[in-house]
């Protein structure tokens, strides 16, 4: 799949990320946990020629049939319109100040702009808001919970 200007490897649901070299930002017991995750699929994405790729998930919160999309990939059909309401995100470190919980997020990434209506597609996105320890509010622009990494 083309995203812009960057060629990139979509991961199907239920597909492990391969590559025959290391992947920055990538955690392969974290993988493990989101390839089957409903909202969102894996790719990996060169920032510039030569440099090695990196992992980024897409997250989609309007409820797109990401199983027809798989199978719209996988069988070279699928289109920008399949990614319409897919947001970039990353894997991070947050604490949250309420209750002092380290989380472990999928959260949106603005860095590398893979879709033209960027900003549109953020603020169009339903984020997650509450805490899962403490149920208080979170801030920030978190897609998914991973794991709280302390009680």
């Amino acid at each position: 799949m083309t995203f812009r200007k960057w060629e990139t490897r979509y991961f199907p649901a239920g597909e492990l990320v391969k590559a025959a070299e290391p992947i920055t930002g990538f955690d392969e017991p974290e993988d493990r946990l989101l390839a089957d995750h409903p909202r969102m699929r894996r790719i990996l994405v060169r920032g510039r020629p030569g440099w090695p790729p990196h992992g980024y998930y897409l997250h989609w919160s309007d409820g797109s049939d990401l199983d027809a999309l798989d199978r719209r990939v996988a069988s070279g059909t699928a289109t920008e319109a399949d990614f319409a309401g897919a947001g970039g995100g990353e894997p991070l470190d947050v604490t949250h100040p309420a209750c002092g919980t380290d989380l472990r997020v999928v959260a949106l990434d603005v860095v590398l702009p893979l879709f033209p209506d960027g900003t549109k597609r953020s603020r169009a996105h339903s984020y997650r808001t509450a805490c899962p320890v403490c149920g208080n509010r979170l801030t920030g622009n978190v897609l998914e919970f991973i794991a709280p990494t302390t009680p």
